[in-house]
């Protein structure tokens, strides 16, 4: 059994070379990573400085949109009250005007009774003085043959 000696050795070394390689692996791999973290660190640093303008640019955008939508709801605003003021006065008129048709309507009703009171005493009158006509011409006539 001479062999268990060199055969654990071996085992051993092959063991720790394992170690070593791990270690070698891990080092090689984290120098890896720092070298791709400082490279994103780098992309991140230029996306950041690409990318100021642009967010600085989104920031007066939005701060003018604000600004715009203050003017505009102001403008609505002045726009819905001139609108109400003018309704209210348009509702006003169009009392007034209904008032005065009214009014207009009862002076017609007024106007139209009398103009045919006055027809009908009119034409009676025009009755009584052709009556009167025919009895002056009577009149008339029987003067005349008594002058005769």
């Amino acid at each position: 059994m001479n062999w268990v000696g060199p055969t654990i050795a071996i085992a051993l070394v092959v063991i720790a070379l394992a170690y070593v390689s791990m270690a070698v692996i891990l080092v090689l791999m984290a120098r890896g990573v720092a070298q791709q973290g400082h490279v994103l660190g780098t992309h991140i640093a230029d996306l950041r400085r690409d990318l100021t303008p642009t967010i600085q640019a989104v920031n007066r955008f939005a701060h003018e949109g604000e600004e715009m939508t203050r003017v505009v709801r102001e403008e609505v605003t002045a726009v819905v009250d001139a609108s109400r003021r003018v309704r209210r006065q348009v509702q006003r008129g169009l009392r007034r005007a209904e008032q005065r048709l009214s009014d207009l309507d009862a002076l017609y009703e007024v106007v139209q009774g009398e103009v045919e009171e006055t027809a009908l005493d009119v034409a009676a009158t025009l009755r009584g003085v052709r009556t009167g006509a025919g009895m002056v011409g009577r009149i008339r006539r029987w003067l005349v043959r008594g002058r005769r």
